[in-house]
């Protein structure tokens, strides 16, 4: 069995997987009335921290950064709310739903992409920068240019991530709700700017907190429930899991596509517990992982939070709550996932949602009365009203992230050269924000039904390929030139898009056509061994083969993909163990072939900085 999720779109967002409306048949609330008034109040309780928050706002750094008076502890978990998307709560859930031990390796990497930015970007960020990745780099670069690249890479970044959030979010909550999809995804955009817009980024971390607790109370509430049967012992649980018929049934329809002769009864279950079921390429996972650790280092939102505390010793701690709170998520939606395998089970989950990011929502209803009761569509609400949050937290720090690197960088820097007011450096912002979210907005509505996967592997690996080697070799090597820094992340931008237009993240109607002719093949075969006696089988497999053929005739023999491919040219769906090494070759090459007398003489300071933080807002100013 195999489901839409692609391994590009579970470094960020497996969600975005579920895009296919197809994938989509059926709603498992009863109580909408219900559903909406969980929804209603959670609503309600973000726009009017909003409205509060709006009225503090007055100066570019009131908006952009909350004039650095965030305590480490709340940006912390504004962090934690910032960066645990759809993909933690609902993607990665419904991989160990369906997968087990597989399911967990994402979790291991979201969390341990933040080891990086402790230990070598949050503290020298904080020192040197004042609202974005372009002040950070402008410490010893050439000014208006360095300015106008970075600022180009962080919006790709920050469109790349933000779409397939809309887009997957979309399809759930109408799944969960029933809400129409343009419906949610126009109301996803409106909440986003109105977060933003208005209430700056003080509105968007007291969103980001709310969410994060939510999230974390949800998931281990759940917990709770899952565990309480077994008297909280994990060892029964987890015995159970592996004596689940359930799980081993759907263990032995996984391996029986490549193994006829696999394990049975109790070692199919413990199979469920190993690796391989679905990450079986150990290059593919070198390159998911690489791009996902490295990735998370220089992703323009993440990187933002750093400005919004006081001082360096404030931005060290609020990584370490970061991690503190996702450390715990992380732990909770592992038993979140092995409990909706055994009590809900892969057959229903994938009946509502093939990519099975509806795993987690499930297991709340199971536990709290099942479908159609009361409390079961109360509790499914909630956690479907928590993963709306988690949605519009995220987009609406890419948002803020996106709309900086524009009106601060480009207007701004660019083109003001530094010279703005604050009132022109808002408003500007606004314009910006307004301008980030109707982009997101009209393409989300456009790709209604297609696969947005490769944009989160597009969001990962430029941020890892152009964003990160810029960022890095900037702080801690003397010899980098402007020239090195401005070729490595146009360099690295476009080997990262390049890499991803001809790998198998993307659509490949060839592939497509031959797939369903095979299917057709299949199909006929079963009949042909089928008695005629057998209506209901007869008629499920005829109804499978009118939709194969169905499939294969609107596609022409010749299709070819956006870039006129009919295969990939590479095999690797995230094309990072390439890209991040041509980003850091590019600067380093650069670099050395060239000379930039202001950056040299420029080092000293910056060291100085780097470690101190004397100076950062005078220098980012000039």
């Amino acid at each position: 069995m195999r489901i839409s999720l692609r391994v590009a779109a579970a470094v960020c967002c497996a969600s975005a997987a579920s895009a296919h409306a197809a994938n989509v048949t059926g709603s498992a609330v009863s109580h909408r009335l219900l559903t909406w008034l969980v929804f209603g109040l959670v609503i309600a309780s973000t726009l009017l921290i909003t409205w509060f928050a709006s009225r503090s706002n007055r100066t570019a750094g009131d908006f952009y950064t909350a004039g650095g008076t965030i305590g480490p502890v709340k940006n912390g978990l504004a962090i934690a709310g910032d960066y645990l998307s759809a993909a933690a709560f609902l993607g990665a859930s419904g991989l160990i739903a369906l997968y087990g031990f597989d399911g967990t390796i994402y979790l291991v990497g979201f969390f341990a992409a933040f080891i990086p930015v402790l230990l070598f970007v949050a503290e020298p960020c904080r020192n040197l920068g004042r609202y974005t990745i372009g002040d950070v780099l402008v410490a010893r670069n050439g000014f208006r240019a360095t300015k106008a690249v970075s600022a180009i890479s962080s919006v790709v970044v920050a469109l790349a991530y933000m779409i397939p959030q809309i887009v997957g979010g979309a399809v759930i909550v109408r799944a969960l709700v029933g809400i129409d999809y343009d419906v949610s995804v126009c109301g996803v955009g409106g909440l986003m700017l109105i977060y933003v817009a208005c209430g700056g980024m003080k509105a968007t971390t007291w969103v980001q907190v709310i969410k994060a607790v939510l999230l974390i109370g949800a998931s281990f509430f759940l917990v709770v429930l899952a565990w309480l049967p077994f008297g909280f012992r994990v060892p029964a649980f987890m015995d159970a899991v592996v004596h689940s018929p359930l799980v081993q049934a759907h263990v032995a329809s996984l391996v029986a596509a490549h193994d006829a002769t696999g394990p049975t009864g109790e070692a199919l279950g413990w199979r469920f517990l190993e690796p391989g079921l679905y990450l079986n390429k150990p290059l593919e996972l070198f390159s998911l992982g690489l791009a996902l650790v490295l990735g998370t280092a220089a992703m323009p939102h993440i990187l933002m939070r750093l400005f919004t505390v006081k001082d360096a010793k404030a931005a060290r701690q609020s990584v370490m709550w970061a991690m503190l709170g996702i450390g715990v998520c992380h732990l909770s939606i592992i038993v979140i996932g092995f409990a909706a395998a055994y009590f809900v089970g892969a057959p229903l989950i994938v009946s509502l949602d093939k990519g099975g990011n509806l795993a987690a929502p499930l297991l709340a209803q199971a536990l709290t009365g099942g479908q159609g009761s009361v409390g079961g569509d109360l509790m499914l609400a909630f956690i479907a009203a928590v993963a709306f949050a988690t949605i519009v937290a995220v987009v609406s720090g890419l948002t803020l992230a996106a709309a900086s690197a524009l009106a601060h960088d480009v207007y701004v820097g660019a083109i003001r050269q530094g010279r703005a007011t604050d009132r022109q450096q808002v408003a500007a912002a606004r314009v910006a924000t307004l301008a980030v979210g109707a982009v997101a907005v009209a393409v989300s509505i456009l790709e209604r039904g297609q696969n947005v996967a490769q944009l989160v592997g597009l969001g990962y690996a430029v941020a890892a390929s152009a964003n990160l080697p810029a960022l890095v070799l900037t702080l801690y090597w003397r010899r980098t030139t402007t020239q090195g820094v401005l070729v490595g992340i146009v360099g690295g931008t476009l080997a990262a898009i390049a890499l991803v237009l001809v790998s198998p993240n993307m659509t490949y109607p060839s592939m497509v056509r031959d797939d369903a002719l095979r299917q057709i093949a299949a199909v006929d075969a079963q009949l042909a061994a089928t008695p005629p006696s057998a209506i209901e089988k007869v008629r499920q497999l005829t109804q499978r083969r009118a939709a194969a053929q169905a499939a294969a005739d609107a596609i022409p023999a010749d299709a070819t993909s956006i870039v006129g491919l009919r295969a990939p040219l590479i095999g690797l769906r995230n094309p990072g163990i390439i890209s991040i090494p041509v980003g850091f070759l590019l600067v380093v090459l650069v670099s050395l072939f060239t000379r930039d007398t202001t950056a040299r003489k420029r080092w000293a300071e910056l060291v100085v900085r780097r470690e101190t933080g004397y100076g950062a807002i005078s220098a980012v100013d000039h």
